[in-house]
């Protein structure tokens, strides 16, 4: 299931439909009137019932419950699967909320899309500077290699 979690951007249901978070947040999408139990919504968007449960606690889900038992509407899919994206990408749950708080929102303003844009932005610029500091980590550690290998000759 993860492969083709991936490969289809999230949608864990190998529909070829490529969730981003732009078109999770995007309004316009028509609603999912489907219901899940905890343990299918985790299974299908490959995360535990830990984490479903540590989202929930944070107040970025909120399934209805009857008695202990959770059920999660698509709302609540959506926010999940937004929320495993964020993750997936490398953001906070302070900026994945941020974005989260975008969805509830009945006509978002005119800033909504550049507010996202400056946060995948300021993600990117996070990850291309690990990415050069992995390089050099790397670089260094090759030296160190043919370093022990040249003494090994010796």
């Amino acid at each position: 299931m993860r492969k083709e979690f991936l490969e289809d951007g999230g949608s864990g249901e190998g529909s070829g439909e490529s969730d981003t978070i732009a078109t999770l947040l995007d309004a316009a999408r028509p609603r999912d009137d489907r219901l899940w139990s905890i343990g299918e919504l985790a299974r299908e968007c490959d995360v535990t019932l830990r984490a479903m449960r540590f989202y929930e606690g944070k107040g970025l889900l909120s399934p209805e419950r009857n008695g202990s038992a959770r059920t999660y509407d698509g709302e609540d899919r959506r926010r999940l699967r937004l929320i495993v994206r964020g993750k997936r990408i490398g953001l906070s749950l302070i900026e994945i909320r941020d974005l989260l708080d975008l969805l509830t929102r009945p006509r978002p303003g005119p800033g909504r899309w550049s507010r996202v844009r400056e946060a995948l932005d300021r993600q990117a610029a996070v990850l291309e500077e690990q990415r050069a500091e992995i390089d050099r980590s790397l670089a260094e550690l090759h030296r160190e290699i043919a370093a022990v290998e040249q003494l090994d000759r010796s």
